[in-house]
């Protein structure tokens, strides 16, 4: 667990950038949203460094604001995302950002959360940052790939077979966090359900990256990152399932340190990062 506050402190380092490059500016808070990230990515790491607290949580006020300012980007591309549920994936994914950004907020406080364990709060924050966020966003650009290939006589079987299982995983992935979410923080009724619910989103997304998308990947470090990225969410997905369903059984398949360490860290590195990693180092299709 030592090493657990290093988990958010990557996140707003590495893979808020890496996402917002990949995303693009969009319109106006878009815009705004690169321009601030540096003084609000460089808050939020203070407030990780400086001893939980009154003063660490008014820096990480900081990073709330930043955001919240990406869950109005996220409104402003719902509202444009017409019919097309990838991009309502990548709009969903800031909106939860600003969650992260408020239980980010709460974990510095170091004050007390009605009755959730000590580390509630920073696995919350974490879980935003990263299945709320990253996961959406790599999960929309699988799907604009996918109506990509979608197109010409020749690939209607493949869209008739495909796009239905890729709709229905994302809604899984859309809704998941929040019910995730529930679960870290005591409901323990829809805990095991919950990571159900993400589990099956994420890795069937995955499978069908791994299938459909992989092979119209551009460049050799993007198509390796991309692969890394799909099997580490399915060995990730696959823990936090086997987690879940062993805690209401009183069987632990897996621990909690077990957990955080592994599922945590595959999550983490190997899903959310390498993946946006992958469609910032892919090349430009001509």
């Amino acid at each position: 667990m030592a090493a657990l506050p290093l988990v958010p402190a990557f996140a707003i380092l590495f893979c808020v950038p890496l996402a917002l490059r990949a995303v693009g500016p969009g319109d106006s808070t878009g815009r705004l949203l690169i321009a601030g990230y540096p003084i609000a990515a460089a808050a939020g790491l203070i407030a990780i460094a400086l001893p939980s607290g009154i003063p660490s949580a008014a820096v990480a006020l900081v990073w709330l604001a930043f955001t919240l300012l990406a869950a109005l980007h996220g409104v402003t591309r719902v509202l444009g995302a017409s019919r097309h549920i990838e991009e309502l994936s990548v709009a969903v994914g800031f909106i939860y950002l600003a969650v992260g950004g408020g239980w980010l907020v709460l974990w510095r406080s170091g004050l007390a959360i009605m009755d959730f364990g000590e580390h509630v709060p920073l696995l919350t924050a974490i879980h935003f940052h990263y299945a709320g966020f990253g996961s959406p966003i790599l999960v929309g650009f699988v799907g604009r790939e996918l109506r990509a290939a979608f197109v010409g006589r020749e690939l209607r079987a493949a869209k008739t077979r495909l796009w239905p299982t890729y709709v229905a995983a994302t809604s899984l992935v859309i809704v998941g966090p929040t019910l995730v979410a529930l679960g870290i923080a005591g409901v323990r009724a829809i805990e095991a359900p919950a990571a159900a619910v993400l589990a099956a989103g994420t890795a069937t997304v995955a499978l069908l990256a791994l299938a459909a998308v992989l092979p119209r990947m551009h460049g050799g470090l993007a198509s390796v990152l991309l692969a890394v990225s799909c099997s580490a969410a399915i060995v990730a997905m696959t823990l936090a399932l086997l987690y879940a369903a062993g805690n209401p059984l009183g069987v632990s398949a897996i621990g909690l340190e077990d957990m955080v360490r592994w599922h945590g860290f595959t999550n983490a590195l190997g899903y959310v990062f390498c993946g946006l990693l992958a469609w910032n180092v892919r090349p430009p299709v001509n």
